[in-house]
């Protein structure tokens, strides 16, 4: 899967949550399982495009979340995670209740 940043940027994120190459590419693997679990299930509506169709828009702030949160779990900090989880879910209801 083509992810919306680059290496620099992988790198930077992993280092911040101080994860090792190995457990960088073991995020980066779960967050594609996720997204291929979700395609399965996708609307109808878009049911004609390829995983790679219907991914290619993701935007790099949320696969910046995903990774977040992710990451956190891979390094051991499950709490954060959560947190990071719940902050997402609600700021998206926020942004669902302004338009």
């Amino acid at each position: 899967m083509k992810f919306p940043v680059d290496d620099t940027m992988l790198t930077a994120w992993s280092t911040l949550l101080g994860l090792t190459d190995q457990q960088r590419d073991d995020v980066l693997g779960e967050i594609e399982a996720t997204l291929r679990r979700g395609y399965t299930l996708r609307p109808l509506a878009i049911r004609h495009l390829s995983f790679e169709q219907a991914t290619a828009d993701m935007d790099p702030d949320e696969l910046a979340l995903i990774f977040l949160e992710t990451g956190l779990r891979r390094a051991g900090h499950p709490d954060a995670a959560d947190a990071v989880l719940r902050r997402g879910l609600l700021a998206q209801l926020h942004a669902a209740h302004a338009d």
